[in-house]
């Protein structure tokens, strides 16, 4: 594995990404954004990137600005910056041209918000076309909590508009391909949110390649522990998902 640290996509210091690349050919390259409520957690907190460099999938674990620090959308901005450093950037460090978004919890809601909201990406400099998928963990479909509480709303309701990746859902979605994973027991109505967001998805936009895997364990077990025969849930789903 090939690794290099603290690469700058963007002025602010904050904005940093890790890079992972296996030793042999990169057949796919996964951009992680890490999860934490949009207040806590790092790039440093990935685990499972290890284990996919042993299938030739390379990985950018990305940091980006979060509260207090800053307030809703800075850190999607953040997101697609780091999109669009990754797309002109890449081929320094190897010719992978299979490059899908994805993250964790807060860093899956982020992921969905680039994938329908599509003035973030277009605003940040960012060709669609180069962009094979989109696989979130665990995210939320309506607005994200900590945005709620920013607002001054109840972080338990669930409300949908411009904080809200189901909000953008149209029959002009132009998401290529798109893996949704949640758990049986995940956060409350975490799993119903997904399981919506996928109907929505095959009933207005039949076009897109979508699919929903419902894995066992709480809220991002998947991608942050291994199961018990060794290898971690996220891994598995995201291998079988690229090699259909």
């Amino acid at each position: 594995m090939s690794v290099y640290e603290d690469l700058q996509y963007g002025s602010r210091p904050e904005q940093k990404l890790d890079l992972y690349l296996p030793e042999g050919a990169c057949n796919a390259f996964l951009v992680w954004f890490h999860g934490g409520s949009l207040k806590f957690g790092s790039r440093k907190d990935i685990r499972f990137h290890e284990d996919l460099m042993e299938h030739g999938i390379g990985v950018a674990s990305v940091e980006y600005r979060m509260y207090p620090d800053v307030q809703f959308p800075v850190f999607v901005e953040d997101a697609a910056k780091s999109v669009c450093w990754l797309l002109d950037n890449l081929k320094q460090y190897t010719d992978c041209e299979r490059i899908y978004v994805s993250g964790q919890s807060a860093g899956a809601w982020l992921t969905l918000m680039l994938a329908f909201d599509e003035h973030y990406l277009r605003d940040a400099g960012v060709d669609r076309e180069k962009i094979a998928g989109f696989i979130s963990d665990s995210a939320q479909i309506t607005s994200h909590f900590s945005v709620l509480r920013e607002r001054g709303v109840d972080y338990r309701l669930e409300r949908i508009d411009d904080a809200a990746p189901i909000y953008f859902l149209t029959e002009q979605s132009c998401v290529s391909n798109l893996l949704l994973i949640a758990y049986e027991e995940d956060m409350p109505c975490r799993p119903e949110q997904n399981k919506l967001f996928y109907k929505s998805i095959r009933r207005i936009c039949p076009h897109i390649s979508v699919e929903l895997k419902m894995l066992p364990g709480g809220h991002c077990s998947g991608s942050s522990a291994r199961s018990e025969s060794g290898t971690f849930p996220f891994n598995d789903a995201l291998l079988e998902h690229l090699n259909q």
